[in-house]
């Protein structure tokens, strides 16, 4: 039963991979360091939403 889960886990993991090579690997978010820097260290409370 080890092998058996050990190699479900070993495919899974390829299989992963190969999705993200394909799909995820290029993709860039683009980050303004000063826009960051001043959300982060910002002070104020996040605004609260009403839920009923």
């Amino acid at each position: 039963m080890l092998r058996k889960l050990a190699l479900v886990l070993v495919i899974k993991l390829a299989v992963l991979t190969g999705l993200w090579w394909c799909f995820v690997r290029e993709q860039r978010v683009p980050v303004d360091t000063d826009s960051a820097a001043t959300q982060m260290l910002d002070s104020r409370p996040a605004p609260k939403t009403h839920q009923e």
